[in-house]
């Protein structure tokens, strides 16, 4: 090799070596960018989930209060010549209340403000709580009363205050007697927050993360970690509820304050719809990123070494691009099937239908694709979590290939859809596998601690004709009839018609 090639083939290599460094460094920034974007996105998908499942639970215990008041206020009523701080039915009926809800105690004050328990040997108030405010609230004027509590239907739910016969802290939530009997005007569950801040704090992000449940108006009523000087205090003047939860009853943002700590906090919050309650679910950004920030100093640290190895052996380059190259052959035999279901992915998917519908085009053997999706499938997701949600794809990818033939093709085109090839079937023929498909899916039972899961599934049929000119042509028309199934009430097999002004094979129109 002469001077001449030498000095091509080092210019070569020094100007491969500046564009692997350069396309080197744009990929580390570009890394860091989407990282640090898909960071956040987990966190708030994570946040998202977490705060719905504590909205959830909080729904739960307070809707189960609002019956039980609700329902000795028509005993009470019921019974008008009975006492009902002595009368042993309604203290059997409060017991039985306080044993379902594992504590929870049902109170009752007199007009002028004197507290009684329920069942105790003599009527003898235990102490005067004319000063709390929901006492004050439901001895209001009519008009007023109904204002402070026309979100809860008369259900008011007071600020946390110290009980002065149990000396804990206590979330009254109080009702105000249709027909006043004995002098008792207003009953009121006494729910200690010690439940609730041990569920916060087995739920909560660690170890900056905090979960809070407040009153619409700002009143912290509950929170893990728990200080009790933050108990009662007001977040009114904080992000979430100053300036994002006027515009949306629920979201997740990047708050700036907060206020127990004052630690930014990415937040997601969610406003009760039957309660004048917020449930706030927050982890420090700090935490938030502090994984993308280490991740960022290990790919940095590498990647210099790297450009240091690079620099120093140009050569290596040539090595590491065949390395690559055979390492995109591996990932391209991998990226042919959907790491959930195992079945094929939306790109492969594709090329076979290609291939399939060339040949059909050629010698005129028929051709059906159904596309099928999981009806409702969100909703399995935010009321059981995303791994029974996966179970429920498994189960359905299951139920598919019991009914499908060895020559059809079954992928997942993405999240709760997926597509079935039919080689050398018509539309009419595919009419009765996708009916079977159709109820073993429905059939589907699939048990967690939540309950059973079942659900259906939606399914369009297209079958190819001369009007197709493309497969994707004939995945639209399939997209269509399935849309069609959803419009006609889901859990239905439609099939796609021929486009409009031609005779329809199967005899079904297109859908509208």
């Amino acid at each position: 090799m002469g001077k001449g090639s030498e000095k091509i083939a080092v210019r070569l290599v020094a100007v491969l070596t500046a564009l692997f460094l350069l396309c080197q460094w744009s990929f580390v920034v570009y890394w860091g960018q989407r990282a640090r974007e898909e960071e956040m996105a987990l966190n708030r998908v994570a946040l998202t989930r977490l705060a719905g499942a504590v909205e959830e639970q909080t729904r739960r215990m307070f809707k189960m209060v609002e019956v039980f008041l609700g329902t000795a206020d028509l005993w009470i009523a019921a019974h008008p010549h009975a006492d009902p701080r002595v009368d042993p039915q309604f203290a059997a009926l409060v017991e039985n209340f306080r044993q379902a809800t594992g504590g929870i105690d049902i109170r009752m004050v007199s007009s002028d403000g004197q507290l009684y328990y329920v069942g105790q040997p003599q009527a003898a108030s235990l102490a005067n709580v004319s000063d709390r405010d929901y006492f004050r609230a439901h001895q209001a004027n009519q008009e007023s009363a109904t204002k402070a509590t026309q979100a809860t239907r008369g259900f008011f739910i007071a600020a946390p205050v110290i009980s002065r016969v149990t000396g804990k802290w206590g979330i009254p939530v109080s009702i105000s007697l249709q027909h006043p009997v004995a002098g008792i005007s207003v009953l009121f569950a006494a729910l200690e927050i010690d439940p609730f801040i041990t569920l916060f704090e087995s739920e909560r992000i660690h170890p900056n993360g905090a979960i809070a449940l407040v009153r619409r108006d700002g009143v912290i009523l509950a929170r893990a970690p728990y200080r009790e000087e933050v108990i009662g205090r007001s977040a009114a003047q904080t992000d979430v509820f100053a300036q994002f939860l006027p515009q949306a009853s629920r979201g997740v943002v990047l708050s700036s304050s907060s206020a127990t700590d004052g630690v930014p906090k990415l937040t997601a919050y969610a406003a009760l719809e039957d309660f004048p309650l917020v449930v706030v679910v927050g982890a420090a950004a700090d935490d938030v990123l502090a994984r993308w920030r280490r991740d960022v100093w290990v790919i940095g640290l590498a990647s210099l070494a790297l450009t240091l190895l690079a620099l120093a052996a140009a050569w290596r380059l040539i090595c590491l691009l065949q390395e690559q190259a055979r390492t995109r052959a591996v990932l391209y035999q991998l990226a042919s099937t959907d790491d959930l279901t195992g079945c094929l992915n939306r790109r492969h998917f594709l090329e076979i239908l290609g291939r399939d519908f060339a040949r059909t085009q050629r010698h005129g053997q028929p051709l059906s694709v159904m596309v099928l999706d999981l009806d409702f499938f969100k909703r399995i997701n935010d009321g059981y979590g995303h791994a029974v949600g996966d179970q429920a794809l498994n189960a359905f990818v299951v139920a598919a290939r019991d009914c499908l033939r060895q020559t059809d093709v079954l992928a997942r085109l993405g999240g709760e859809e997926f597509g079935i090839l039919l080689p050398d079937t018509g539309a009419e023929q595919s009419l009765p596998l996708a009916e079977r498909l159709r109820q073993a899916v429905a059939a589907i039972r699939i048990p967690t601690p939540l309950g059973e899961v079942h659900f259906t599934v939606s399914i369009g049929v297209a079958e190819y004709t001369p009007a197709a000119t493309e497969p994707d042509t004939l995945l639209l028309w399939a997209d269509r009839a399935l849309y069609g199934a959803k419009a006609a009430g889901r859990n239905r097999v439609v099939i796609q018609g021929p486009p409009p002004g031609t005779a329809s094979k199967t005899g079904v129109q297109e859908p509208a």
